[in-house]
C-alpha cells in the first residue's frame, strides 16, 4: 500500500513509481540520493556494422517493400535496395573513395537518399546528412568542415535547384568530367552524383553508377574493412556560435540505437507501414525513423520530397500507413487538415512526436482526434546518436503527455546542477548521458569535442531536466542558446551576425518567441542608428539567399537599447520577457 507522500508524487508527476513488470528484473543501478539513472537493458547490445545489419534484414525479407516513394512512383524491395546499395558503393570505391571518406547527402527525401546512405555504410564511407534547403554559404562551410569527396543531390524542384546553386559555388563543374570533379575552393570534392534522374554536367547518375557496377562483389572485402566503433554518420546540428557542429555517430552507436527505439515504436511486430514526414537529414527522419525501419524490415513510405500535410495524410490512407513519425508542428498541421477534411480511413496503431518538446495537449489531440492506438514521445539528440529517452509500449496517455519517456536501454542519465553536483530526483539541472549511443565527436573540432563530452564519457546536453526515481524523464526548458522552430534546431548568433551587418543595425538579438504551431517562431530584437527606420521586409531581403528560409525571422521588434547586466552581459531572457508581454 502506498503512503500519502508517494500518493502525492505518483499524481504530481504522472508517472508509475517503478518501470513496468518486464523491466524489473533488469539491474538498475542508481545514487542513493541523486538524480542518477541506469538502464541496463534486457538483452545486449549488437556488436556489427550499419551495412551488416540491413544486409541481415534484407536475407531475412527479400521480397518485402523496402521503400516507397508516393511521388516518384516508385517502389524498391529489400533485396533490391541491397544490390543497389552496393552497386553504388563500389562504384564510389572504383572512383578513388577509402574507407572513412564522406559522401555527403543534399537533397530531399528520395529513394536515391536512402540507397546512397545504405550504400555508403556498406562501403566504409562515412554519410553526412545536409540540410536540403542549405544556401551557399551554409553548403560552402559544409562542404570545407567535413572535407567532402563526394556529393549527391537531386532532382530540380520548383524552390530548389541543387544544381544550379552548386555550379555556381563551383563553376568548374559545368565543364568536369564525371566522378573528376577539380575545384580550386574545395580540393577534396571529387565527384558529384544525381540521386535523381536529371542529366546534369560534370555529374554523375546514380542509376549509370549502378548498372555499371552489378558485379558487386566486392563490397564484402570493403565491409571487412569496417569496425563497429568506426563513425557511421555526420549530423549537422546548430551550435551557440552560429557555425553547425559536425556529430560523428558510430554503427555501433546506430545499429543499437535504431534496434532498441525500434521495438518501443513496435517497428519488430507484424509488418508495419511506416510514414516518415520529417526530412531525412534529420535524426528523427534518417536514424529513428527509417536506419530503424530497415533494422526491423518495416516499409517506410515517402509521400513527399519536402514536407506537405496534404500529401503525407493521403499517404496514410492510400498506402494504409499503421505508424507514423513527426515534429509537434506536423501534428497540428495534421490535426487541422483532418478536422477539415472530415472523416478520412486512418488507421494508425503508433504515432511518435519528437524533435521538439510536445505539449501535454497536443499529445492528448493526437490520441483522440486522429484515433492512434497508442501515441509516444522521443527525447535524443544528434550527440547521441538519436534516442536518449523513448514512451514504453504500455505506457498511459497521461505518462507520455507529461514526460518525454523511459530511460533507453543501456543508457546512463543524470541530472547535474551548475557546480557538477548531481541533484535530488524532481529537482531541474542539465541532463548528461553515458553510454554507447554517446557520439564519437565532433568531426574536426576537438575543442567543442571536449566542452561537450567529457572525459569520463558523460555528454552535456545543455537541456535542462527533471529525472523521477522511475527512470522517466521531463524536459523543462532548455540551457543552451538555441531556438527550435517547427522541430528545426537554430542558432541565433548566426543570424544576428548576419542582421549585424546592415548599414541601419547597431545590434540585434533573435529569440524564440512561443507559436502555437511551430512551438517558437523567429522575432529579431534590433537596435537602430538614429534617423534611421527598418522594417521587416528589408529584414528578409537581407536575409534572403544567405540564410535558408526558416532562419529568417518572421517578427520584429526596435528597441532603444537592450537589458544588461552589471558586467555589461546582454540579458536576452528579458527581451524575450518583454516581447511576450507586449511591452516592445
Amino acid at each position: 500500500m502506498q503512503s500519502d507522500q508517494e500518493e502525492e508524487l505518483a499524481h504530481d508527476n504522472e508517472v508509475p513509481l517503478r518501470p513496468p513488470l518486464y523491466l524489473l528484473n533488469a539491474r538498475q543501478m542508481r545514487t542513493e540520493n541523486g538524480s542518477y539513472f541506469h538502464n541496463p537493458g534486457t538483452e545486449p547490445l549488437t556488436v556489427a556494422t550499419l551495412g551488416d545489419v540491413i544486409a541481415e534484414t534484407a536475407h531475412k525479407y527479400p521480397g518485402r517493400v523496402a521503400v516507397r516513394s508516393v511521388h516518384e512512383d516508385l517502389t524498391i524491395t529489400y533485396e533490391e535496395l541491397l544490390n543497389q546499395a552496393d552497386s553504388l558503393g563500389c562504384a564510389l570505391r572504383a572512383q578513388g573513395f577509402q574507407k572513412g571518406d564522406r559522401l555527403g547527402l543534399w537533397t530531399h527525401n528520395c529513394i536515391g537518399w536512402v540507397v546512397g546512405c545504405v550504400g555508403a555504410a556498406r562501403a566504409g564511407l562515412i554519410s553526412v546528412l545536409v540540410n536540403p534547403v542549405y544556401e551557399k554559404a551554409e553548403l560552402r562551410f559544409c562542404i570545407n568542415k567535413t572535407k567532402l569527396k563526394g556529393l549527391m543531390i537531386g532532382d530540380t524542384l520548383n524552390n530548389r535547384d541543387y544544381y544550379g546553386m552548386l555550379s555556381t559555388l563551383i563553376p568548374e563543374l559545368r565543364t568536369s568530367k564525371e566522378g573528376f570533379l577539380k575545384s580550386k575552393d574545395f580540393p577534396n570534392l571529387t565527384s558529384v552524383i544525381n540521386g535523381g534522374k536529371e542529366k546534369f554536367s560534370g555529374v554523375c547518375s546514380i542509376g549509370t553508377l549502378i548498372s555499371n557496377h552489378k558485379n558487386n562483389a566486392d563490397i564484402t572485402k570493403y565491409g571487412s574493412e569496417i569496425t563497429p566503433e568506426d563513425g557511421s554518420l555526420i549530423l549537422l546540428t546548430s551550435g551557440t556560435t552560429g557555425e553547425p557542429k559536425a556529430g560523428l555517430d558510430s554503427h555501433i552507436g546506430v545499429v543499437n540505437n535504431v534496434y532498441f527505439s525500434g521495438i518501443r515504436n513496435s517497428f519488430n511486430e507484424g509488418h508495419p507501414v511506416v510514414c516518415i514526414q520529417v526530412p531525412l537529414f534529420h535524426a528523427l527522419g534518417a536514424i529513428v525513423t527509417l536506419l530503424s525501419s530497415l533494422r526491423h524490415g518495416a516499409t517506410v513510405v515517402l509521400a513527399s520530397p519536402t514536407y506537405n500535410i496534404a500529401a503525407n495524410v493521403d499517404a496514410l490512407c492510400a498506402e494504409k500507413c499503421s505508424i507514423i513519425t513527426g515534429t509537434p508542428t506536423m501534428y497540428l498541421d495534421m490535426l487541422q487538415y483532418v478536422k477539415r477534411k472530415g472523416e478520412l480511413p486512418i488507421n494508425l496503431r503508433v504515432a511518435l512526436a519528437a524533435g521538439a518538446p510536445c505539449s501535454p495537449q497536443l499529445i492528448r489531440q493526437i490520441n483522440a482526434q486522429l484515433k492512434v492506438e497508442s501515441v509516444k514521445a522521443l527525447y535524443g539528440l544528434s550527440e547521441t546518436t538519436a534516442c536518449v529517452f523513448q514512451s514504453l509500449p504500455e505506457d498511459s496517455v497521461e505518462v507520455v503527455a507529461e514526460t518525454v519517456g523511459y530511460t533507453t536501454d543501456h543508457c546512463e542519465v543524470k541530472v547535474i546542477d551548475d557546480k557538477g553536483n548531481i541533484v535530488p530526483f524532481g529537482t531541474a539541472g542539465e541532463l548528461m548521458v553515458r553510454g554507447y549511443n554517446t557520439m564519437i565527436g565532433y568531426w574536426d573540432d576537438p575543442v567543442k569535442t571536449k566542452q561537450t563530452l567529457r572525459d569520463d564519457g558523460w555528454l552535456h546536453t545543455g537541456d535542462k531536466f527533471t529525472l523521477s526515481e522511475a527512470g522517466y524523464g521531463k524536459i523543462v526548458g532548455r540551457l543552451k542558446d538555441i531556438i527550435i522552430r517547427g522541430g528545426e534546431n537554430i542558432a541565433p548568433k548566426e543570424i544576428e551576425d548576419l542582421i549585424n551587418t546592415h548599414p541601419d543595425v547597431i545590434d540585434s538579438q533573435v529569440i524564440g518567441v512561443s507559436d502555437e504551431r511551430l512551438g517558437e517562431e523567429l522575432c529579431a530584437v534590433v537596435r537602430l542608428h538614429e534617423g534611421t527606420a527598418f522594417t521587416i521586409q528589408e529584414l528578409t531581403n537581407h536575409c534572403k539567399g544567405k540564410l535558408a528560409r526558416y532562419k529568417i525571422p518572421r517578427m520584429l521588434k526596435i528597441m532603444d537599447d537592450f537589458p544588461k547586466t552589471v558586467s555589461g552581459k546582454i540579458q536576452k531572457f528579458k527581451i524575450k520577457e518583454l516581447v511576450e508581454s507586449g511591452k516592445v
